[in-house]
Parts: structure tokens; sequence; C-alpha cells
């Protein structure tokens, strides 16, 4: 692998990279940042740094320690939890045994832990004495979803990396040169993945099904404002069976109202559901402009009030009148 497959996290990649150059690299690193947002592909890659025999701000991928660590056989690469389980008091006792044995072919070991918040306590207890004297010839890279879950004396004696969101027009771009799809499917998949690499590749290779959610949402919108109250109450089984994704179809519903609002506004270039465009536009013509801001904020509420465990069929039949109510009935 190399840095420069990773999209995104260019100050972190920087970092690691000056770090190996210049012999300076942290006993114990924090990966911190939403799951799939390529914290164990870099660690991956900055390990493979650290064993490679020629590298030169990329790893050579062509010496014996980069091939090992590219087919995941290296015997100085440790992967801890790589299941994503509860890390047990046991897991960490063999990761001490480990860790004080001196490395079989590398300088030095790397110890990746996955998911490192969900330590025990009595296995975090047990970690933070190895941290506390760390051998010197160990790197460990501890991966998270948020730090606040791991002890502070943990958080104290490592080094903290927190990966930051991927830029919209990265993302599309990659998809397009990687994927070999089209512009318009890229720009909405970008979006979609809400600035995560590993997202976007889920949704553009079909693993994640938020498009086609989107579009059976889309088509149920469309269904509401042209029908008459009646549909208000045929969709009530639909709601029930999607109340646990009502948060999901909340703020797909709020972005599709945005779309349209932005058409009836003479500013189309700035819809995201591109490839529903015409059907926007439809929807434009029977929207009551000055009501859309209070619409938005109603589903805003909407969302609110499930949560404070208000009436949920009463609250979802009242917003479906409330949709219907801004959108004139074809």
């Amino acid at each position: 692998m190399y840095y420069s497959d990773i999209v995104g996290q260019d100050e972190t990649k920087k970092s690691l990279i000056n770090a190996v150059k210049n012999d300076n690299v942290s006993h114990c690193y924090i990966f911190e940042g939403p799951k799939d947002m390529g914290k164990y592909d870099l660690s991956l890659v900055f390990a493979q740094s650290l064993f490679c025999e020629n590298f030169n701000s990329e790893p050579c991928n062509t010496c014996g320690d980069c091939i090992k660590v590219n087919s995941m056989n290296h015997p100085d690469l440790h992967i801890i939890n790589f299941e994503e389980k509860t890390i047990k008091r046991e897991d960490i006792d063999i990761l001490i045994e480990s860790i004080y044995k001196k490395p079989y072919e590398a300088k030095k070991k790397v110890y990746i832990i996955k998911n490192s918040h969900d330590m025990t306590l009595q296995a975090a207890n047990t970690f933070l004495k190895t941290l506390e004297e760390p051998p010197k010839d160990s790197v460990i890279i501890l991966l998270t979803n948020n730090i606040n879950l791991l002890l502070p004396t943990i958080v104290s004696r490592c080094q903290v990396i927190k990966f930051k969101d991927i830029n919209q027009n990265e993302i599309r771009k990659f998809l397009i040169n990687k994927y070999n799809i089209d512009e318009v499917k890229a720009f909405i998949t970008a979006y979609y993945s809400k600035g995560i690499l590993n997202k976007a590749v889920n949704i553009a290779t079909g693993k994640d099904n938020i498009l086609e959610k989107r579009k059976e949402i889309i088509e149920l919108f469309d269904n509401i404002i042209k029908s008459d109250s009646e549909i208000i109450f045929e969709c009530e089984n639909y709601f029930e069976e999607q109340k646990d994704n009502i948060d999901k179809i909340l703020e797909i519903m709020m972005l599709w109202i945005r779309d349209v609002a932005f058409i009836k506004n003479n500013m189309g270039n700035l819809i995201i559901n591109k490839d529903f465009t015409e059907l926007a536009n439809k929807h434009a013509m029977g929207m009551k402009v000055n009501d859309v801001d209070e619409l938005i904020d109603y589903l805003q509420s909407v969302s609110e009030n499930i949560k404070n465990n208000v009436n949920y069929k009463l609250t979802i039949d009242r917003m479906l009148f409330k949709i219907q109510e801004v959108f004139k009935i074809w």
C-alpha cells in the first residue's frame, strides 16, 4: 500500500511520513475518527513504513517486509481485536507477553488495536501499565471512534491524531477515477457519504443502500403530494415499519424539500439529487415558497418529538398533512 492510495488526511499523512524519516516515532498513537474514515488503512501503511527497507516518503512495496505486510503475514505486525468485539483482560495479557519480546525480523513491532474503546475496565488498566514503561522497539496504534471512551490516563500517554472529514470534491474525483462512475452519481454519492471515504465506496459498489432508500423516500413523497388525504392513512404501515430509520427518512425529506426550493427560486445548480431534477421541477410548480422554512423547521421538531416519546402515529400523520399543505395536490 501507499499513502497516496488513501484519500484525504493529507496533514496526518505528512506528519507520519516525517516521523518515520526523522526517526521521531511515538511509542503510542491514537487515531480518532468516525467509522470507515480510513483509520485502519492508514495505520497499516504507517506500520509498513516502519518495516520498509527502502522507505522514502512512501513504502517501496517491493522489499520482503512490504510484501509480507501487504499479504498480512509480517511476524512483527499484530492486529488486536480484528473482529471488533469486546477486548478482555486476557487479550491484553497476550499483547503484553508479546510486546516485551524482541522483534522477529524488523527493527520494531507494531500493534494495531481496532475499536480500542471496547476494552473492559480490567483490560484498560492492564494496558495502562504497558504504556507507563513502553518498550522502545514497539509502536502501538489505538483506533477509536470516540476518544472520550478511553481512559484519560491512556489518552495522556499517547499522541492523538484526529481524522477529518474528506472534501466532497476529493471523494467525487476518487470515485470517478477508481470506479469509473459518471459525474452525477459520483456527486450524489460523495454528498451522501458525509465525508467518509469507505462509506462512499460502499455506496458506489452497492454495499450501502442509502441511494436506493433515498429513491424510495422521494417516490413516497411524490405519492403523498399527488394524492388526497386518504394516502396519509395508507402510509401509516410504512412509517411504523421504518420507525427505527425515521431520522434518516426525515433527513432525506428535508434535503428533497431544499432541492425543490432551490429550483423554485431558479437556483437549480445547487440541488443535490440531480438525478431527480425532472421530478423536482414538477414539485416546484406546486410548492408554496413562503411556507418552506416553516415546513423544514416542523420536520426537525418531529425528530425531537419522537425522541421525547410523543405519540408516534399522531406525529407522523400531522407531518404528512403538513407536507400536503405546502405542496398543492395535483
